[in-house]
């Protein structure tokens, strides 16, 4: 299996506006009264000089004219008069890649099953795939230069509302290729034209229609994990794509903060993201017999089977059930800790922004290391841990190191983790609900997930715990605009009707967020978080970043295990108080370490601490963060301190929720929501003092 090697190049990101001449005469009045319900390129949006457009070009080239055909039988939907073809003879910024006619004549022929099938004779439904996969609609942004590829996602999804994935490997002399898709090579990159870039391919750009435990069954590799997966009934747990109820009931449009009228989500689709063991890992590690097929069915399966089953009963000894498809079967829990609930492209499963010594602008180039946790699926609630740093050598699971808290690079690690491939080779690992990601060792969770890696301050972006927001590709997306959020979007947050929910990516700011996003929330607000769980029964405090600024508002807390009965938490925690006043007591950090120690018990005692070290703010260009959020002194007003907001008692069998209710009247006081931690009794009341990283 030939896995590539993580190299990542700068986006790059630009807005444009387009300006769209309309002639309203009478004529056209009459005419729109006959086809209102149908969609029409508007002429005025033709290109009338002499540069070429994406269709023209692909139409006169010797090379791209059968794609160029295609574009012509293909309609914008169901009810439009007009072809992509069209489209692409229009004003705006798209990403076309372009098959040669020779990729397209080979994969008319190896899906008919002839040679020299002709063009002519595609039926609609492959011609509609052929083209849908291949454009994208970059909309306000540039189109997509080869220099703006890294490895995983695209950001924006092609006319088939999937998403687009970038690998590279080495071909004849060194040379270094760009894979579109993990087949489609680019052959001739960055042709430019006057409404985008086409990207030449020498392979027709494939997408599989199968979902997640559809796809893992077509690859040879992972016929046991395949196997597993169904025996289990986690396979059929993974079948959902969309909301269909949402797409019929469903906010269309917002505001962003000037009123101005924004786009809501317009699909709510779900997603999961699976990390797989291939055949032989588990051969090699287990002792799992080879599997041996014969018409696509294994044929000693009960051996597998029995090897598996006495492995996994050696982790989970609790798990005494021996219905494979109960959540006490020890198979069962096994292949749950493999998945999470949200569908997460390879650079989106650790989010790189903010931290101290990394630079947005050079994203290949790691600094310290950084984490997130994520609850597998399953009813027993559990966290798995992602890292990846300039020291972990790629992204790993599970992973522990001890680190020095002068700079936080790592002095030791004990447990190095898991390694994550970033596909499955030349077999699609792109379903159209989700990712797969083959891994390097057994996974499971033994006592040392929760006795060593978890055993520790847990934070998470709250963008981390809302599935809908990750799965719809919204999560640090690189671009600076409002997404405003109907309350009946989120599974894991609900909202009053009174709710005004924007989150706000904030990608190339100077803004001093935790990985540079943030939820502004307004009006009468009242609203319901789902928490993450703890790894280990203890007590714990509850933090939440809190602003120190007048512009925000003032929240009652709730918390408790019944989201409709939670318990008030205190009295309402004010979020305008400025940084310096007595009531938080902060000072500005000096070159003496023991009057900043000093002013850390003093913050404590009255339910505050200072922001953490580990991130920082953001340079104009991504240049890399030099000063933390702890030490600001450009952003003194809009500090993010971490506000205690409960101690208690927690099971991690039980789900708990915390409610925030605003107590002012005035709508336009709004709360944020940023970063929250779980932080066990030992860290914040041991032997040490709490590092401040």
């Amino acid at each position: 299996m030939n896995f590539i090697l993580n190299i990542n190049i700068m986006k790059r990101f630009f807005y444009r506006f387009r300006e769209v001449g309309r002639i309203i005469t009478l004529l056209l009045l009459i005419t729109f009264a006959v086809s209102a319900c149908t969609d029409k390129i508007d002429q005025s949006a033709m290109y009338t000089f002499k540069g070429e457009t994406i269709y023209s070009y692909l139409q006169k080239s010797n090379d791209y004219s059968d794609f160029a055909y295609i574009l012509t039988r293909v309609k914008l939907s169901k009810q439009s008069e007009s072809a992509i073809s069209q489209l692409l003879s229009a004003r705006g910024n798209y990403t076309v890649f372009a098959p040669t006619n020779e990729a397209l004549q080979n994969y008319l022929d190896s899906v008919n099953l002839t040679t020299n099938f002709p063009l002519e004779q595609i039926s609609d439904s492959l011609a509609e795939y052929i083209a849908r996969n291949a454009i994208i609609d970059n909309e306000n942004s540039d189109a997509y230069k080869t220099t703006d590829f890294s490895i995983g996602a695209l950001e924006k999804k092609n006319m088939d509302d999937r998403y687009i994935t970038i690998n590279f490997d080495t071909i004849a002399n060194g040379k270094l290729a760009t894979l579109v898709n993990n087949k489609s090579r680019i052959t001739q990159p960055d042709i430019e034209a006057s409404n985008g870039i086409i990207q030449g391919i020498n392979r027709v750009l494939e997408l599989s229609r199968a979902t997640i435990p559809a796809l893992i069954k077509e690859a040879p590799n992972m016929s046991i994990f395949s196997e597993i997966l169904t025996r289990t009934g986690w396979a059929d747990s993974m079948k959902r794509v969309r909301d269909e109820n949402y797409e019929k009931n469903h906010l269309e449009y917002g505001t962003d903060f000037s009123g101005n009228r924004v786009k809501c989500p317009e699909h709510r689709y779900i997603g999961y993201t699976v990390l797989a063991e291939p055949d032989s890992i588990l051969e090699a590690q287990w002792n799992v017999p080879a599997p041996i097929t014969q018409n696509g069915i294994i044929t000693n399966i009960d051996d597998i089977m029995n090897v598996i089953t006495k492995k996994c009963q050696e982790y989970y000894p609790d798990a005494t059930s021996s219905d494979l498809k109960s959540m006490n079967n020890a198979v069962n829990q096994f292949v749950a800790y493999h998945l999470i609930p949200m569908r997460m492209s390879w650079d989106k499963l650790i989010i790189h922004y903010a931290e101290m010594g990394y630079g947005y602008g050079t994203p290949d180039v790691l600094s310290i290391d950084c984490y997130e946790y994520y609850e597998t699926m399953g009813g027993h609630r559990r966290l798995i841990k992602l890292t990846e740093g300039s020291q972990t050598n790629g992204k790993r699971i599970n992973r522990h190191a001890i680190y020095d808290y002068t700079d936080y690079h790592e002095k030791s690690c004990d447990r190095p983790g898991i390694l994550i491939h970033n596909s499955n080779g030349k077999y699609l690992s792109n379903a159209t609900n989700g990712f797969y990601y083959p891994i390097d060792e057994v996974l499971v969770y033994d006592k040392d997930v929760p006795g060593v890696v978890l055993n520790e301050r847990l934070r998470w972006d709250v963008a981390s715990i809302l599935p809908e927001l990750v799965t719809n590709g919204y999560r640090r997306i690189a671009e600076n605009r409002t997404i405003y959020i109907p309350s009946n979007f989120f599974s894991t947050l609900s909202m009053s009707d009174y709710v005004e929910c924007r989150y706000m990516p904030y990608f190339a700011t100077t803004i001093d967020n935790y990985q540079g996003d943030e939820f502004n929330i307004r009006g009468q607000y009242d609203f319901t978080i789902k928490l993450p769980p703890v790894p280990n029964e203890g007590t714990y405090e509850l933090r939440f970043a809190a602003p120190s600024n007048p512009g925000f508002g003032m929240a009652q807390f709730y918390i408790g295990t019944n989201p409709k009965n939670l318990q008030p938490i205190g009295l309402p925690v004010d979020l305008r108080i400025p940084a310096s006043s007595s009531v938080i007591g902060w000072e500005q950090d000096t070159k003496d370490e023991e009057h900043n120690n000093e002013n850390d018990k003093v913050m404590r005692n009255h339910g505050y601490m200072k922001p953490p070290m580990h991130d920082g703010i953001t340079r104009a260009g991504g240049a890399p963060v030099v000063e933390s959020m702890r030490n600001t002194t450009s952003y003194i007003d809009y500090l993010r301190f971490r506000k205690i907001i409960w101690t208690g008692r927690v099971d991690p069998k039980d789900v708990y929720y915390i409610r925030i209710k605003s107590v002012l009247e005035n709508t336009e006081a709004c709360f944020l929501l940023d970063y929250m931690e779980w932080a066990p009794k030992f860290v914040y009341n041991g032997a040490e003092a709490e590092d401040k990283w």
